[in-house]
């Protein structure tokens, strides 16, 4: 199998946390907990080296909390090119009740400079020719704009690579416009970046991922968390 290279461009800490009924407004007591480093390019990663799969990573990460991210990379066998950043990279914190509803806390992360954004083009520019497959994942931190990713994907499929795009909002809506190889939605983010409200019927989503097919993205993969996920490619009728 080709090397695939996930890129991260806000990495997490991910705390979840166990309590019996959240009290908005009121003290939490968390009953038990769990720490590990994350973030959707990482945690694809993760995935592919537990496959067998030869797997780089790069993006941004925080320098001062580094260590848990450099002991997984190590541990997973994974090639690690990630851009150590001045600063921490965030902690999302997940609420998890007994009947279990999920809250989550999603911070913004660290702040990216015009020089750690030329740093990770030359990664990627110099990664790019042993990596078939380069995945672009996950919210874009403070001084990465939609812009600037939309100039990532065009460079690299410009370079012939299958650039795959898990992340969402108005990054979402950028990237398709780039026409990536493949695009990876949920039900949610395919209505926000659409611009309307959309049902959960098999039907619509089928129709609505045919609509961004249609624009020149080669695959459009829908997940729908329980229920699977819907594909559509150059080989459906």
């Amino acid at each position: 199998m080709s090397a695939i290279l996930t890129v991260t461009f806000n990495p997490a800490l991910d705390m979840t946390g166990s309590v019996g009924v959240l009290q908005p407004g009121d003290v939490n007591l968390v009953q038990n907990y769990t720490l590990h480093p994350a973030g959707k390019g990482v945690n694809v990663a993760r995935v592919l080296s537990d496959l067998g799969a030869t797997v780089s990573v790069s993006g941004f990460l925080g320098a001062d909390n580094q260590d848990p991210f450099s002991q997984l990379f190590a541990e997973q066998g994974v090639a690690d090119h990630f851009l150590r950043v001045p600063g921490v990279s965030r902690t999302n914190v997940k609420l998890v009740e007994n009947t279990g509803r999920v809250t989550d806390l999603n911070f913004p992360g660290m702040a990216v400079d015009p020089t750690h954004i030329d740093a990770l083009t030359e990664t990627l520019h110099a990664l790019a020719p042993s990596h078939e497959w380069i995945v672009l994942a996950g919210s874009l931190p403070p001084g990465v704009t939609t812009e600037q990713l939309v100039m990532w994907i065009s460079t690299l499929r410009e370079a012939g690579k299958k650039v795959v795009v898990d992340t969402s909002q108005h990054a979402l809506r950028a990237a398709i416009d780039a026409t990536p190889w493949l695009v990876k939605p949920n039900e949610a983010e395919l209505a926000r970046c659409l611009n309307e409200s959309i049902s959960n019927e098999q039907s619509v989503l089928l129709a609505r991922g045919e609509q961004l097919f249609n624009q020149g993205i080669a695959n459009v993969v829908i997940s729908r968390g329980v229920d699977g996920v819907l594909w559509r490619d150059h080989q459906a009728g």
